[in-house]
């Protein structure tokens, strides 16, 4: 379990705590409640899915998946997707709480748990006109793959960058 604080950039900022820990079981009706009111934004490929959502939550439970909570409620949802030594990163942030940083935070706990599972590269997908997706995963040190809607991490490269840090040009 990782607690942190952030402070919204709001004209009366407040700080705000977020728990950020693995899913369980027990967490899945805070998980779909959050999906309920869920709005993808334009880009997002379809996940996650309107329909068959319980049928897509059973078919990743069995990978890494993080829950970013606001007290008693589900804000943020990770998953890797590992095969081989890559996996598939998704990071879905309920949009009451996006412009916030916790994209950057939830994203980073997923690459550092990629490095503890000794996986190689990490890499997602979204459409062009997602744009905060890609400057978050530019900002962490992914690059665009060669279909520019993809963007990797090759993690032996990118040692200690899941800080927020441009790596150095």
């Amino acid at each position: 379990m990782l607690s942190v604080k952030t402070t919204e950039s709001a004209p009366v900022a407040r700080a705000e705590i977020f728990e950020l820990r693995a899913a369980t079981p027990a967490d899945r009706p805070a998980l779909l409640a959050m999906y309920a009111t869920f709005e993808p934004r334009p880009g997002s490929l379809g996940l996650p899915p309107r329909y068959g959502l319980e049928q897509w939550l059973d078919r990743i439970q069995s990978f890494p998946n993080l829950l970013l909570w606001d007290r008693e409620r589900v804000v943020g949802h990770g998953i890797l997707c590992p095969q081989d030594d890559s996996a598939e990163v998704a990071v879905f942030i309920h949009q009451e709480y996006r412009g916030r940083g916790l994209g950057t935070l939830l994203l980073s706990e997923l690459v550092q748990q990629a490095r503890r599972m000794g996986l190689r590269r990490l890499w997602g997908m979204t459409e062009l006109d997602n744009v905060p997706m890609l400057r978050l995963a530019r900002s962490l040190g992914f690059v665009s793959a060669d279909d520019p809607r993809q963007f990797y991490l090759d993690l032996d490269d990118a040692q200690g960058n899941e800080s927020g840090e441009r790596p150095a040009a």
